[in-house]
């Protein structure tokens, strides 16, 4: 982040993230997922991540391109998402437990909201994927039976 701390609302906001980060639960993954995760990252590097950043700005800069572009791709996606293989594969379970982490951890009702009082490009960065999502969830509403 790099934008300065100008009032009182970002201060507090910046006081409650430290105050989650420093009671936040570690997050516990089985030894086995925890294998799967360094495998399946270990060649992922700074470009790459770099390359994930720009893909995800573009499709919520114009998600109706993004969408119409990648037709395919999603419902390839979704259809992979309600197969057995998948709802036994170990990103299911890391992300079921991710999933139930940020629910009970905070991090969904004080961790997010208080990056949102402290950047208003994170904020800004927010509303964008909230908006993109809107578009997708209208197009593809079987997502948020797959999300609950």
């Amino acid at each position: 982040m790099d934008e300065p701390i100008k009032t009182s609302v970002q201060q507090s906001a910046y006081e409650d993230i430290l105050a989650f980060l420093d009671n936040a639960p570690s997050l516990q993954l089985t030894e086995d997922l925890q294998l799967f995760l360094m495998e399946s990252t270990k060649h992922i590097n700074t470009e790459n991540i770099h390359d994930m950043i720009e893909n995800t700005k573009q499709s919520i800069e114009n998600p109706d391109k993004f969408l119409s572009e990648n037709k395919e791709v999603i419902e390839r996606y979704l259809a992979h998402k309600e197969s057995e293989e998948y709802k036994n594969s170990p990103i299911y379970k890391i992300q079921t437990i991710l999933k139930e982490f940020n629910n009970v951890s905070g991090y969904d009702d004080v961790f997010i909201p208080a990056m949102k009082k402290l950047s208003i490009s994170y904020s800004e960065y927010c509303t964008q994927i909230e908006l993109a999502n809107e578009k997708l969830f209208l197009q593809y509403p079987e997502i948020n039976k797959m999300n609950n």
